[in-house]
């Protein structure tokens, strides 16, 4: 079968399906260009189309690697925490209920609103009252995160509490409903430290530690 053949063929094909003019060839160059934007090595590219050195294949597809480099740029900055402006609109209080102990477990649900809009709400159970509610503009699920963590530092800050554990549960959500929902669980402890009731004003230093002396084994008598 002649080359050629084949060529034309695929050229009716095209008109008679209405898409725009496109060779044969430039399917070679969409499959080339899709796997690098899907992260396939330029080794693998390069091997795959048949070409004798990689600095050839990235020569040719110079374009894509801009969309690259930007793609992972932004990858990476996905997983960097960034403060994130937020207006506290109900205060954060966390009632005497909640805690366990020295111990105080609850939630910050965040739900997009409209646009970049984002409402984050703190709750011990997903029915109970809001213990407080911030409100945000962000890109996305991970700025209601970081801005929730924020939140609850800055608390703890001012409260004379330990932020204990912060655990991520937004993969919880269904798949086509994560871009909307956030769900963080906060752990936090009372930091309570010593009072100074009952101590002396500390006038010198510490008293010296009690020695304990080892009285030196008596020697034996001699016998008689």
């Amino acid at each position: 079968m002649h080359p050629d053949w084949i060529s034309r063929r695929f050229t009716r094909l095209v008109e008679l399906s209405g898409l725009p003019p496109v060779r044969l060839h430039d399917l070679r160059h969409l499959a080339a260009t899709l796997s690098l934007l899907a992260g396939t090595d330029i080794k693998v590219v390069q091997e795959k189309l048949g070409h004798s050195s990689r600095q050839i294949t990235s020569y040719t597809y110079t374009s894509v690697l801009p969309e690259m480099m930007r793609a992972e740029a932004e990858s990476v900055m996905a997983v960097v925490p960034r403060d994130i402006p937020f207006k506290v609109r109900t205060p954060l209080v966390i009632p005497e209920s909640a805690w366990q102990g020295a111990i105080a477990v609850f939630f910050a649900h965040g739900a997009q609103r409209s646009g970049d809009r984002w409402a984050v709400g703190a709750q011990t159970q997903p029915d109970s009252d809001l213990l407080g509610l911030i409100t945000l503009a962000g890109r996305g699920q991970d700025d209601a995160v970081n801005a929730a963590v924020k939140w609850i530092r800055d608390h703890c800050t001012a409260n004379d509490l330990e932020l204990v554990r912060v655990e991520n549960f937004s993969d919880r959500y269904p798949e086509e409903q994560r871009a909307a929902f956030s769900l963080t669980r906060f752990t936090i402890a009372r930091a309570e430290s010593p009072d100074l009731d009952g101590w002396a004003p500390l006038t010198g230093a510490p008293p010296a530690r009690a020695r304990t002396t080892r009285r030196a084994p008596k020697g034996r008598r001699k016998a008689a």
